[in-house]
């Protein structure tokens, strides 16, 4: 049972989108303030500054506490060390629920930081728990309870980004597990691909609405982690054999499946994985075919990328109304200008590291002379 009522969560997700008209223009003040009142919800919140110093806070007193508690006790073997972060895990779990109970917080920090807290801790608390009668490494009893209470957190909270911390923990099961490498990325894969499928069939029942919303998320990261899962240009994990010949079809295939998936239901977050996928499948193509990098390469790939924006663009405009099929190459809503300038500001100012070597120097015993001294400066 989820700790905020579908109401409250459908109220605040529109409110954010009343927000949003409104910069963009499509609502004038008079109608955001009307729309407002009537989504006007008893919550307290708080803006992401003051919500990630909160958090910040309220993670250093937890841990302050369990090493307090540590070191007064002498806790220093693995089963009193799993009895500590245990008992500590059910401790914030509560506080945090008496927290959203006593005073309604919401995305406040306090209570978030604390829920979170609770499902670390039940993973470190399972990995000191001595060795199981299967030989299980600690490291994989502790991501698999970590994912769980992940889960848990998210089913009981609604924090999307405890959901995909879950999902990242439990992929990264079977990188801990004594297996090949081609196994380790195909099992990574499977698990991945169940959790698109689940997320989807979830977004597609509830669209854009909550927790539609959310989901949409999981689904991009899923998929964006299958991929990820599958290039393993990208990762560094090679091996030979028939599964590398597999992957390389599939860097190829992952980002077309997902436009077109993308397309037909006008999903925003995988349209904008998707993109992102093809452009790193243009740029691990040639490693994956073991030819070498050229100095035009990201001439050429600028280019292409240009002309392919070019004519997209124009396709879009030419369309009646200037869209088509429900998309447009106008900018609607103002929070996709202010990410084009986040991405623009972000690729000005990156500046790749030069992998060159300085030249060797042609000094020989008669420079470092001053003035023209022709090296009488120098040392003999």
């Amino acid at each position: 049972m989820t700790r905020y009522t579908a109401d409250e969560e459908g109220r605040i997700r529109m409110q954010a989108r009343v927000r949003e008209w409104t910069r963009s223009g499509l609502l004038d003040p008079s109608q955001s303030a009307t729309l407002a009142g009537e989504l006007r919800v008893d919550a307290r919140r708080t803006n992401v500054f003051l919500r990630v110093v909160l958090a910040l806070f309220t993670w250093l007193i937890v841990a302050a506490s369990i090493a307090l508690v540590m070191v007064t006790n002498r806790v220093e073997t693995d089963t009193p060390l799993a009895i500590v972060t245990g008992i500590s895990a059910l401790v914030c779990m509560a506080l945090a629920e008496f927290a959203i109970g006593q005073f309604r917080l919401y995305r406040f920090g306090v209570e978030e930081a604390l829920a979170v807290a609770a499902a670390v801790l039940a993973g470190v608390s399972a990995s000191f728990f001595p060795a199981n009668p299967i030989d299980v490494p600690r490291i994989v009893v502790g991501l698999a309870v970590g994912a769980a209470g992940g889960a848990a957190v998210y089913v009981r909270f609604g924090y999307v980004y405890v959901a995909l911390g879950a999902l990242a923990a439990a992929v990264a099961i079977p990188f801990q597990l004594d297996l090949r490498v081609s196994a380790q990325h195909a099992t990574a894969a499977v698990l991945l691909l169940a959790a698109f499928v689940l997320a989807r069939s979830r977004r597609l029942s509830y669209r854009d609405d909550y927790p539609g919303d959310d989901y949409g998320v999981i689904q991009a990261a899923a998929w964006a982690g299958l991929y990820l899962a599958l290039n393993v240009r990208l990762t560094g994990d090679l091996f030979d054999g028939r599964f590398y010949w597999f992957t390389y079809p599939a860097t190829w295939l992952l980002p077309f499946v997902g436009l077109y998936l993308s397309q037909r239901s006008r999903d925003r977050p995988l349209l904008d994985v998707s993109l992102v996928m093809a452009l790193l499948t243009l740029i691990t193509n040639k490693p994956y075919l073991g030819h070498e990098h050229r100095e035009w390469d990201p001439i050429l790939l600028g280019v292409l990328l240009v002309a392919v924006a070019l004519a997209v663009r124009r396709w879009l405009s030419t369309g009646a109304d200037g869209q088509r099929g429900g998309f447009t190459s106008l900018r609607v809503l103002h929070k996709d200008s202010a990410l084009l300038n986040v991405v623009s500001t972000a690729a000005v100012a990156y500046q790749p590291v030069s992998t060159s070597h300085p030249r060797p120097s042609d000094a020989t015993d008669f420079s470092g002379g001053r003035s023209g001294g022709a090296g009488g400066g120098a040392s003999f």
